[in-house]
């Protein structure tokens, strides 16, 4: 079994095991439509949600545990595959569930059938979401993970002025909003400022 299937494996149990039906669900979705690969030419498009998914679950004191992983699940769909907010919503049975997913989703949904939102007012609504500032930071973390050696060096140093600037913000504000995920706020932030000043240093070394 190769490792895509095996980490898909483990979040599926873990979901099982914890009673996060609702999740599940939004993992069968989401996974219907990522097929493809990502730019590295090989890793299953889905790894970057599977990952993602897993490093959250290890996160302390999330309020609502089972929508970050569902949100994380979904997140691109709607930008990348034009799903309706209308279908989201549909795949659950919770009603609660259903509108802080679509809610969180919504928030992390920069642009939508071509029209894009401002970006400032996008991490505003986001550090105003317990959820989608949640599992924005998380997204970041693993676009950090897999963008050396794919990404070309100017759109590395792009990525990470843009957490410099957006991110570490947007996650202090939300820390201030929803001091009970206190320390998963702080996981993420330094997760974050690691892996900038090792990228950087690489930056370094190859000028």
């Amino acid at each position: 079994m190769d490792r895509f299937k095996k980490k898909a494996l483990t979040l599926r149990q873990y979901l099982n095991g914890a009673g996060y039906f609702e999740a599940m669900t939004a993992m069968e979705f989401a996974s219907s439509y990522h097929v493809g690969v990502r730019k590295d030419g090989h890793t299953p498009e889905f790894d970057h949600q599977i990952s993602i998914a897993l490093y959250a679950l290890t996160l302390p004191n999330l309020k609502h545990r089972q929508e970050v992983i569902a949100t994380i699940f979904l997140h691109d769909v709607r930008e990348d595959y034009h799903i309706t907010d209308h279908e989201i919503r549909s795949l659950f049975i919770d009603q609660t569930i259903s509108d802080r997913v679509s809610h969180a989703v919504e928030n992390m949904t920069k642009e939508w059938r071509g029209e894009r939102k401002d970006e400032q007012k996008l991490f505003n609504a986001m550090s105003e979401d317990p959820i989608a500032s949640i599992a924005k930071g998380c997204d970041r973390i693993h676009n950090f993970q897999s963008m050396v050696g794919v990404f070309k060096l100017e759109k590395q140093k792009a990525y990470i002025q843009e957490a410099k600037d957006l991110f570490l913000p947007m996650l202090k504000t939300a820390r201030r909003n929803f001091p009970h995920q206190a320390l998963a706020y702080e996981n993420i932030k330094h997760m974050l400022l690691s892996q900038i000043e090792l990228i950087e240093a690489m930056h370094d070394h190859m000028e």
